[in-house]
């Protein structure tokens, strides 16, 4: 990078430091201002927080290499998680909101009862704050190594002699895919990170977020516009593909949903997509740090409207720039195969590559701050949720009740810094982003399942969960050995595996349930009173079947779903020089936004 491009990047660091340092005083007045700003924050605020912590490093790498390997119509394994962020605006989110728990963990002893609510509770805890959050901060991280190397040379930067001291002396486990020159950038980055995060707590997080997003999403547009002019415009990229690979292949490459024809990517493989993995999501009800977010909400409509801003530019506005530089780095980089057939060289790391190739000094250095940004945003998030549960749901809990606010938020700020070291851990043994990705979604369907049966059936208990969460990780490491040779040479075994996984993690929780002991009424009307779910609810010694309730939202989970998708669809059509399917999505587009927002503005 030039002189230009260090400064960009230099006074990035400096405001996302000042942010940090200005509202540490207020974050530090007690662990509700440190972890959910005191319930106080705007619809937008939220609902632009939740977008650039999910519009993460690891993002624009993996789309670009699924775009590549198996065409536009690949990223239905992530555009189906549409459907779950509009189920969690739609269904959950007020709730949520209304629920005032500090964590979704906490939550479990408002709807659950007995010991085994809280043994759940603390498993969940570091199951959560520990093992998904360190594993999510590890692929996230894997993919800034992929970006830093290609921007950052250290050796330039501070002379031979010192860069191979500090190469040599650098321990094995802070060395990432054996990259002395990235391993150094990240390190660094994730040491301004897990400072200002724990000075600065959710507000801190949440702020600069705001800043981040704003910068990433400007930056990816730019860029697909260089990436297209590089190639010689829209039309041109359609030429060069199919000068490449043929008219069938680049018909395969380009279409939005797989025919069934499709080889690359099957049509029984977008149908588990669409039809499984979206609800059994570890996340599926707003867990985690969606949760979190929702609760620094000002209001319960405040928390619907943030989480429906976030659901809709899920994909409607995110995709489409990631997309474009996965067609290009096809023509700029062409695919090459081994002599069993299978694509040559890590696709994902193109996108850093073009950026350098394609962008001008200064843009060169905005982008490569957007993307540390983008990385920032993701890992300031989950130190920040992770250090929750463990200061809220077992230090808090079980460890020392007695606390204070002040005891307590040293101890989150210290759980910060292990949380750093542990993801620093788990990354220097990660290789692929997408494939991390696949093994996470099979291992956690257990929690989504359960989740989701929680919220609309009153006969579910703290075993539901427990039992489900146990079948879907054992099932995953079972998959594998009982089905060796279709793990071995399908590269979509582990969307097959899903299926069984899922299958076999419901029907082993609904079996559970019903052998053990339903909740408790008290607090089983507690939570009825408090959260007013819908679905199928019984009380101590009446019936509430809130179908009524049910019909309404999953008419504005249909209306939801429209607008996203014809979102989606509608820019898409324009880039592949289709302007009157584009025009036809975008009518239906803002057709479905109307009256989704006269339903919720009409909702009770």
């Amino acid at each position: 990078m030039e002189a230009l491009d260090w400064g960009i990047f230099l006074a990035y660091l400096v405001v996302v430091f000042i942010v940090g340092i200005v509202v540490s005083k207020k974050s530090s007045t007690g662990i509700d201002s440190y972890f959910v700003a005191d319930r106080s924050l705007p619809w937008w605020w939220l609902g632009i927080s939740i977008i650039a912590t999910t519009f993460a490093a690891d993002t624009p790498l993996a789309v670009t290499g699924i775009t590549a390997k198996t065409g536009i119509a690949g990223n239905w394994f992530w555009w189906a998680w549409a459907a779950t962020y509009i189920t969690v605006s739609i269904f959950f989110a007020k709730r949520w909101r209304n629920s005032k728990v500090l964590t979704d963990v906490e939550f479990i002893e408002l709807r659950y009862s007995g010991s085994e609510a809280a043994f759940l509770r603390a498993f969940k805890a570091f199951f959560y704050g520990i093992v998904i959050n360190v594993f999510i901060l590890g692929w996230v991280i894997t993919a800034a190594v992929k970006i830093a190397g290609s921007f950052i040379k250290w050796e330039e930067i501070i002379g031979t002699a010192a860069f191979q001291n500090l190469a040599e002396n650098l321990p094995t486990f802070m060395l990432f895919k054996g990259d002395a020159n990235a391993s150094l950038t990240i390190l660094a980055l994730l040491l301004i990170v897990m400072v200002y995060s724990s000075i600065g707590g959710i507000r801190g997080v949440i702020l600069t977020d705001l800043f981040q997003f704003v910068i990433a999403i400007f930056v990816s547009i730019v860029f697909a516009w260089y990436a297209i002019d590089s190639v010689g415009g829209l039309e041109q990229m359609q030429v060069k593909l199919v000068d490449l690979y043929g008219a069938e292949k680049t018909k395969y490459l380009t279409e939005f949903v797989p025919s069934f024809s499709n080889p690359l990517i099957p049509f029984q493989i977008f149908l588990i997509y669409v039809v499984v993995q979206w609800w059994v999501r570890y996340d599926s009800d707003g867990s985690g740090y969606i949760a979190q977010r929702i609760n620094t909400a000002k209001s319960a409509k405040d928390a619907q409207k943030g989480s429906l801003l976030f659901a809709i530019a899920f994909i409607a506005l995110r995709s489409w720039p990631w997309i474009i530089i996965g067609l290009v780095s096809l023509i700029l980089f062409p695919l090459e195969y081994d002599t069993a057939g299978k694509i040559l060289g890590d696709r994902e790391s193109y996108y850093p590559i073009i950026m350098t190739k394609v962008l001008p000094v200064g843009l060169v250095g905005l982008a490569f701050t957007s993307l540390m940004a983008a990385l920032m945003s993701t890992v300031d998030t989950h130190l920040n949720w992770g250090s929750s549960y463990l200061t809220n749901d077992i230090y808090r809990r079980f460890v020392k009740p007695e606390a204070s606010q002040k005891e307590m938020i040293l101890f989150s700020r210290i759980m910060v810094v292990i949380i750093t070291v542990l993801a620093v851990l788990v990354s220097s043994q990660m290789s692929s982003i997408e494939g991390a990705w696949k093994f996470f979604i099979n291992a956690a369907s257990g929690l989504g399942i359960a989740q989701l049966i929680r919220w609309f059936w009153w006969r579910a208990n703290a075993w539901t969960e427990i039992s489900s969460m146990i079948t879907a990780v054992v099932a995953t490491i079972l998959a594998p050995i009982l089905f060796p040779e279709m793990s071995a040479n399908d590269p979509n075994f582990s969307s097959y595996a899903l299926v069984g996984i899922a299958l076999s993690s419901f029907i082993v929780s609904i079996i559970v349930t019903l052998m053990t002991n339903p909740v408790q009424d008290e607090v089983l009307n507690n939570f009825i009173t408090k959260c007013k779910p819908v679905g199928f609810w019984k009380g101590a010694g009446n019936s509430n079947v809130a179908l009524g309730s049910f019909a309404y939202s999953f008419g504005m989970w249909i209306l939801g779903l429209t607008c996203s998708f014809t979102g989606l669809f509608s820019i898409g059509y324009f880039i592949m020089l289709k302007p009157m399917l584009g025009i036809i999505n975008i009518i239906v587009c803002v057709v479905s936004f109307f009256f989704l927002n006269k339903m919720i503005e009409n909702e009770k």
